[in-house]
C-alpha cells in the first residue's frame, strides 16, 4: 500500500475550488526550474526502504519461493478493488479556453503566426461525449470490482473572476454519487511543490500526479475518455494479488545510448518522450531494448507509480511546470517509466537478493574463494538443464488455473498471458545462455583462488559483482538469473535468502517480489484513429455486431480533420449510434441521459 493512502471521503464538493484560490504566480516556473536543476536525474531508492509499508500473509513464502497456493491452507484470497482514474477536458467549454489563452500566448511553443494556436487544440480537447460511455461501459463491465471512480479535470475561471471545476453537464452532483466518483481538480491531487506550477494542459504532466489521487485502495487503472471496455472483465484482467500488474506492451521497442537530440524532440507523437524515458532508464537500469506500452488503460500501483517518479527526480520538477507538451521538448512518459521500473526493479531484488544476502552468508560484503565457488557450483547444475523447454514449469500457462485455486476470478479478456514474473524476469524470456564465463560477467579472476589469496581483491566486493550484473552489463545478469532458476521446475527459490539462516532478508525480498509482481498479456484490445462517419460504420459498428469480432478494450482516438459542419454532424451521429449499441444504459451518475 502506499505510504499515504487517503480516503476519498470528505474531499472539496465535486463543483468548487477552495475560497480564494486562486493561480499560482507563473514567477513560480523559473524557481522551481533552478530547484530541479540542482537535483539528480536519478537515484537508487534502497529496497528495504522501498518495501517498509508492504505486508505480508501466509501465502507469500510458497508462492513465490515454490509457485505453489494452496487452498487448504491459505483458503480463499480477497478480490481486489481498483479505481477508474480518468483525465478529461472539455475544450468546447469558452471558460476553458479563456482560462487557458493567457498560457498559450506566454507558451514558448507560439509562433508569430499563430500556427501552433491554432493547430494544437482541435482535436485534443474536442468532445464527443465520450466519458459519459466510458464510465457506462466501466459500470457495466467491470462494477463488481469498480472502487472509485475519479475524474480528473481543469479548474476554470469564470467572468466574474470565481474559479470552478470543469464539469460534465450530465452528472449528478449530490452527496450520494460523491462517495462512488469523485471530479478532481489538479490542486486537489497534485504534491505541494508541484501545484505552485498550476494549471497545466499538458497530460503528461497530470499524469506524472496521478499517484497523488486519495483512494482508500492502492490499484488504478488509468484511462482516458477514449477508452472503453468492450467485454465483460475480471479483477484479474488488471491486476491480482498472485500475479500483480497486468502489462500489455508494442512490438517496437527503445533503447537510447546517447543523451536525446534536438531531432528527436521534434518527431512525431509520443516518440521523443519514449527515447527520453528510454535513455533515464537506461542509465538508472542498465542498457537494453524496452517495447513501449499499448495505448489502452493502464494497471499501476499508486505507490510503485510514486517511487518510479522519486527515483527521478530531476526530469520528474521538471515535468511539473511544463504546461503544453514539447515545450521544454522532453519529459518522462509515466506509463512507460512505471511498466518498465516495476519489470526492473523486480529483477534488481532477484540480483540483490542472490549476490549481496543469499551468496554471502557471513555478510561482510566481499566474495571468498569458498563464496565464489559455491555460485560457480550453482551455475553449472542451472547450466545443465539450459535448453530444457520443458524442464521449468512455463506459469504463465497457468494464470488461471493458480487464480482458481485462490478463490479469485480468471480473466476474461486478457487470456493471452505471455509472461509472468513468477517465470522469471520478463528479459530472460527469449534469451539462450549455453555459455556463462564467471571471469566476464562476474569479476575478472573469478573463477580461481589465486586472486585474492594474500589481500581481499576489490572486484570481488559483492556491491561491485551487484553493480555489474544489475546495471553495467545487464546480459550478464540476465543469464545468471536465468540459470540459476534452472536449477529448479518452478518458482523463485535458488535466488533468495535461505529461509532458515536469514529470514530477516528473505522477508524483505519477498515483499520486494510482491510489491513488483506483474504478468506481460497480449491484450484483447482494439485501437482505432477515428476520421469520418463512414470509417466508425465500416471499421466499428459493423465489424463488433460480430460477435466473434468485439474487444475487450477500445480505444476511439480523435484523428478527424474536416471542418465541414455537415461532415461532423454526420460523425457525431454515428459516434453516438455507435456508443449506444453497446453501452446505451444510462449509469447512477447521470442527471440526465
Amino acid at each position: 500500500m502506499t505510504d499515504k493512502v487517503k480516503s476519498a471521503a470528505g474531499l472539496l464538493s465535486p463543483t468548487a475550488v477552495s475560497a480564494g484560490y486562486v493561480f499560482p504566480d507563473t514567477s513560480n516556473f523559473e524557481r522551481l526550474n533552478r530547484l530541479a536543476d540542482e537535483l539528480p536525474d536519478y537515484v537508487h531508492i534502497p529496497l528495504h526502504m522501498a518495501v517498509q509499508e508492504e505486508t505480508l500473509d501466509s501465502w507469500e513464502e510458497d508462492w513465490f519461493a515454490h509457485a505453489v497456493f494452496e487452498p487448504k491452507t491459505h483458503g480463499s484470497l480477497e478480490e481486489p478493488k481498483i479505481d477508474f482514474v480518468y483525465t478529461w477536458v472539455n475544450g468546447s467549454d469558452t471558460r476553458f479556453a479563456e482560462t487557458m489563452r493567457p498560457y498559450e500566448l506566454s507558451s514558448s511553443l507560439n509562433d508569430d503566426a499563430g500556427e501552433w494556436i491554432a493547430s494544437h487544440g482541435v482535436n485534443r480537447y474536442r468532445d464527443w461525449d465520450e466519458l459519459r460511455y466510458s464510465i457506462r461501459s466501466v459500470e457495466k463491465h467491470a462494477g463488481s470490482f469498480r472502487n472509485n471512480i475519479q475524474i480528473l479535470v481543469n479548474a476554470v475561471e469564470s467572468e466574474d473572476g470565481t474559479m470552478s471545476k470543469q464539469r460534465p453537464t450530465w452528472l449528478k452532483d449530490d452527496s450520494e454519487i460523491q462517495s462512488a466518483l469523485q471530479v478532481l481538480s489538479q490542486e486537489d491531487f497534485f504534491g505541494a511543490e508541484e501545484a505552485e506550477c498550476l494549471p497545466t494542459f499538458n497530460s503528461l504532466t497530470i499524469e506524472n500526479q496521478i499517484y497523488n489521487t486519495p483512494s482508500d485502495t492502492d490499484r488504478i487503472f488509468a484511462m482516458s475518455d477514449d477508452m472503453f471496455l468492450g467485454k465483460p472483465h475480471a479483477a484479474s484482467d488488471i491486476y491480482s494479488p498472485l500475479f500483480g500488474t497486468v502489462m500489455g506492451f508494442k512490438p517496437n521497442s527503445y533503447n537510447t545510448i546517447v543523451p536525446p537530440s534536438e531531432k528527436d524532440a521534434l518527431r512525431f507523437g509520443e516518440k521523443p518522450y519514449l527515447i527520453y524515458t528510454s535513455w533515464m532508464l537506461n542509465r538508472r537500469f542498465g542498457t537494453r531494448k524496452r517495447k513501449g506500452q499499448v495505448h489502452f488503460g493502464h494497471s499501476l500501483s499508486r505507490s510503485v507509480y510514486k517511487e518510479a517518479m522519486e527515483a527521478f527526480p530531476r526530469p520528474a520538477l521538471k515535468s511539473a511546470c511544463q504546461k503544453f507538451r514539447g515545450e521544454t521538448g522532453f519529459q518522462l512518459y509515466s506509463w512507460y517509466n512505471a511498466f518498465h521500473y516495476t519489470i526492473e526493479r523486480h529483477r534488481e531484488a532477484l540480483l540483490w537478493s542472490y549476490i549481496m544476502i543469499r551468496s554471502d552468508p557471513d555478510r561482510n560484503g566481499y566474495l571468498n574463494w569458498e563464496e565464489r565457488q559455491a555460485i560457480v557450483s550453482d551455475l553449472e547444475e542451472g547450466l545443465a538443464n539450459e535448453g530444457r523447454n520443458s524442464f521449468r514449469k512455463r506459469m504463465y500457462y497457468y494464470v488461471a488455473k493458480s487464480l482458481g485455486d485462490a478463490g479469485l476470478e480468471a480473466p476474461k479478456v486478457n487470456v493471452e498471458t505471455t509472461w509472468t514474473s513468477l517465470d522469471g524476469p520478463a528479459t530472460i524470456a527469449n534469451i539462450d545462455c549455453f555459455e556463462f564465463n564467471v571471469n566476464e560477467c562476474l569479476a575478472p579472476g573469478f573463477s580461481s583462488p589465486s586472486w585474492d589469496e594474500r589481500s581481499d581483491n576489490p572486484v570481488f566486493s559483492t556491491a561491485a559483482i551487484f553493480d555489474r550484473l544489475a546495471r553495467q552489463d545487464p546480459q550478464c545478469g540476465d543469464c545468471l538469473t536465468k540459470l540459476l532458476l534452472n536449477r529448479v521446475e518452478q518458482g523463485l527459490s535458488p535466488l533468495l535468502p535461505h529461509a532458515d539462516k536469514d529470514a530477516e532478508h528473505r522477508q524483505t525480498v519477498l515483499k520486494a517480489l510482491k510489491r513488483y509482481s506483474y504478468v506481460v498479456v497480449e491484450p484483447d484490445a482494439l485501437f482505432t484513429m477515428v476520421t469520418d462517419a463512414e470509417q466508425v460504420q465500416v471499421r466499428l459498428i459493423d465489424r463488433l455486431a460480430d460477435p466473434d469480432k468485439q474487444a475487450g478494450q477500445l480505444c476511439l482516438n480523435d484523428d478527424v480533420t474536416t471542418d465541414n459542419e455537415n461532415e461532423l454532424l454526420a460523425l457525431r451521429e454515428t459516434i453516438s449510434r455507435l456508443f449506444n449499441e453497446h453501452w446505451g444504459t444510462p449509469s447512477r451518475f447521470e442527471a440526465w441521459s
